[in-house]
């Protein structure tokens, strides 16, 4: 349901558009008897124009049928020409009795102001003004002048315009009373149309206001069912999440087994051969005590290279703790060590395999984060690279180890020979059981499992893409893995 402001604003919105109907109808009859008068204007300019152009036709129409007249009349003698003069004089002087604009007559000689207008053309139109302090309006005049030879006289005419301004104003009071009757009318109009108007919007705004308050209801109840999905939605996200972090301990745990087993196999090449001299040591030197016979120095040798060779089983033991220990404190450690520890491990598979180790590293290597960590992705990663050297001719089987210390981080490039990824490919290698090899030789967790140890635990980049480089004089194609690890990660 509306709130009672929300159905205020309705109200209020009814109301403003009410009065911005009104204004605009005002302004439209405004504009309306604006442009009556501007028609007025209009049409007193073409009046006006019309009328003075009537009134000089007329004026000149007059003229010309007095010269006429005189032209008619008998001019044989001098006495004759005397009498005409007469007659006109008196007969101007009649129609002059009955007209608003006389008709004068003047000498014609060198005094007139316009004689050299009369004497080329014969007749001349003279324009004046002057200002009427009654009517506070400038009043023209308009005067024809014609030459009438047989009695040498110039006969002429004036006319003003006052006629016309009375006409005009009679026009314009008429006007007045028009637009005055018209805003009536529109007003009259625009009462009652803004009644219907209001009752109309009135109406709709009832309607509008009940529709929304259907559309309100309907929206809460969508609200409610929709917010029902959410619910169900972030339940079947935190059981899609609880799945995934319980897949991922469990590919973390195959990954680990996975290279526990490949370790066992390590550690089983490794002890053979001390396990083997430890045996036949022992035996010999129980057979001389058996016969009583005294120790020689090389009994004494071979007891020092049992001592040396259980050493060495203690130490590839404490190596095979340190790989358990993946997920220990972060401590400062030197990366050289680390990744002499991993070939440690790897030792006979490398033999096996005749995989040739090429090191170049900086010195003093130093950084703060997993060392085991660390230790088992390089495992996975040189694990990873015997099996893309496993078809390569054995007198190329190489893998590059190399570490530069920059001014923040610390670098790790481990190239091999194996002729690099297939570029389709080398995107989806770091996915989880992702592999090209047959069953028998990956599950595709090796690499997997270093991706998260670098990436998400130690907070390290790995990195990987075909190189081309050569090396002896011959040139080799291989895949480059890089790591990058941070000095600063303790601070």
């Amino acid at each position: 349901m509306f709130t009672v402001d929300e159905k205020k604003i309705g109200n209020y919105n009814l109301i403003g558009t009410f009065l911005i109907l009104i204004v605009f109808t005002f302004v439209v009859i405004m504009l309306s008897v604006s442009s009556r008068v501007d028609d007025f204007d209009n049409i007193e300019k073409d009046v006006k124009s019309k009328f003075l152009n009537d009134k000089k036709q007329d004026i000149k129409f007059k003229i010309n049928n007095i010269n006429t007249l005189i032209e008619s009349l008998n001019q044989t003698d001098a006495t004759s020409l005397e009498n005409n003069q007469k007659f006109m004089k008196e007969f101007i002087s009649k129609i002059n009795q009955h007209k608003h604009n006389p008709i004068t007559i003047v000498p014609f000689d060198e005094n007139n102001p316009y004689f050299t207008e009369l004497s080329k053309t014969g007749e001349y139109y003279l324009y004046d003004k002057y200002f009427d302090e009654k009517k506070q309006k400038d009043i023209f005049t308009i005067e024809y002048l014609f030459l009438n030879k047989t009695f040498n006289w110039v006969i002429s005419t004036k006319f003003t315009d006052n006629i016309m301004h009375q006409e005009i104003d009679r026009w314009k009071k008429q006007l007045d009373t028009l637009i005055l009757n018209n805003i009536y009318v529109h007003i009259s109009l625009l009462f009652f149309f803004s009644i219907a108007l209001l009752l109309v919007m009135y109406i709709i705004n009832k309607v509008a206001n009940k529709t929304i308050d259907e559309y309100k209801e309907g929206i809460r109840k969508r609200e409610s069912e929709l917010q029902q999905t959410i619910n169900k939605l972030e339940q079947q996200v935190e059981d899609e999440i609880e799945k995934y972090e319980n897949q991922k301990k469990i590919v973390q745990k195959q990954s680990k087994m996975l290279a526990l087993g490949e370790m066992l196999a390590n550690l089983s090449h490794q002890w053979r051969q001390p396990l083997t001299d430890i045996s036949e040591s022992a035996r010999s030197i129980k057979s001389k005590i058996e016969r009583h016979q005294v120790a020689t120095d090389e009994d004494l040798e071979k007891l020092a290279h049992i001592n040396n060779s259980a050493q060495y089983l203690s130490r590839t033991v404490d190596d095979f703790k340190m790989f358990l220990k993946a997920d220990s404190l972060k401590i400062d450690f030197n990366v050289n060590d680390i990744i002499e520890k991993a070939l440690t491990i790897n030792q006979a598979m490398i033999k096996k395999n005749n995989i040739k180790i090429i090191k170049e590293f900086d010195d003093d290597v130093m950084t703060y984060n997993l060392s085991f960590g660390l230790l088992q992705a390089l495992v996975n990663i040189i694990y990873n690279a015997k099996d893309a050297l496993r078809d390569i001719d054995e007198e190329d089987r190489y893998v590059f180890l190399t570490t530069e210390n920059t001014a923040s981080s610390v670098q790790i490039t481990l190239t091999d020979t194996g002729n690099g990824i297939p570029e389709e490919i080398i995107g989806n290698i770091f996915q989880p059981y992702f592999t090209t090899k047959q069953k028998t030789y990956g599950t595709g967790l090796g690499l997997h499992m270093a991706y998260n140890i670098i990436e998400q635990n130690m907070s390290g980049k790995i990195t990987v893409a075909n190189k081309k480089f050569t090396y002896k004089n011959n040139t080799f194609v291989g895949a480059s893995f890089t790591i990058t690890l941070d000095i600063n990660e303790q601070q």
